[in-house]
């Protein structure tokens, strides 16, 4: 099977550069289904002819757009981070908050990325903390480029328009919203059974909630709901 393209001009051998990789269905499809899969089993459950049967390709594919197991878990990874990061910036924006409070649209925004890949938090444990790797490097780019800093400046602001206690280091608010949002989803295979709570869209709610709470707390200025 040869390579498919987007266009109707000839493609040139070899895999695909980043601007047609980024028009190319087949590539979104391999990826939509990978990302299926491991939602519904976990990624290391999943093999990849099973991923290329799914989208409706030959198995050679994979290799084609990601090279190997390791590039198409990159390339999940990039299409997640890619789409928090832009729904944050929306939020930060004032697109998506509700009222004008940016903390609280952007803890909605990393709890509906979570929901819809619940994958992710495993593979920042497994590649990322755990390993001085490829994929750490590569992940502390992503973030840092990303989603971080549009963290840190929602933070900022929301601390000069009163919204947050202005005694708060906001880079250590960054790091606590952070572990709020995404070290539950680590926690919750080990010891949610014992705790009665179940990985389901309750969960997602409850957690949201209690983040807020926990913030409406420790780190709202007085007066503020």
């Amino acid at each position: 099977m040869s390579p498919p393209s987007s266009a109707r001009r000839p493609r040139p051998v070899g895999r695909p550069t980043q601007r047609d990789a980024a028009e190319d269905p087949v590539r979104d499809r391999l990826l939509h289904a990978a990302t299926e899969l491991a939602v519904e089993r976990g990624f290391d459950a999943v093999g990849l002819r099973e991923i290329s049967q799914r989208a409706g390709v030959s198995a050679g594919m994979v290799s084609y757009y990601f090279g190997d197991r390791s590039g198409l878990y990159r390339a999940m990874f990039d299409q997640a981070t890619a789409e928090i990061g832009q729904k944050m910036e929306a939020a930060v924006r004032g697109q998506d908050a509700v009222g004008s409070d940016s903390i609280e649209a952007l803890m909605q925004v990393q709890a509906a990325a979570l929901a819809a890949s619940p994958w992710l938090p495993q593979l920042i444990a497994r590649e990322v903390l755990a390993t001085q790797g490829s994929m750490r490097s590569h992940f502390i780019r992503q973030v840092g480029e990303g989603p971080l800093p549009l963290l840190l400046a929602a933070v900022e602001n929301a601390i000069e328009a009163g919204q947050l206690r202005d005694d708060l280091d906001p880079k250590l608010c960054v790091l606590s919203i952070a572990s709020v949002s995404v070290f539950p989803h680590l926690l919750l295979p080990v010891i949610g059974e014992h705790l009665g709570i179940e990985a389901d869209d309750a969960f997602q709610t409850r957690l949201v909630n209690h983040n807020l709470a926990l913030i409406a707390q420790g780190l709202r200025a007085a007066g503020e709901k």
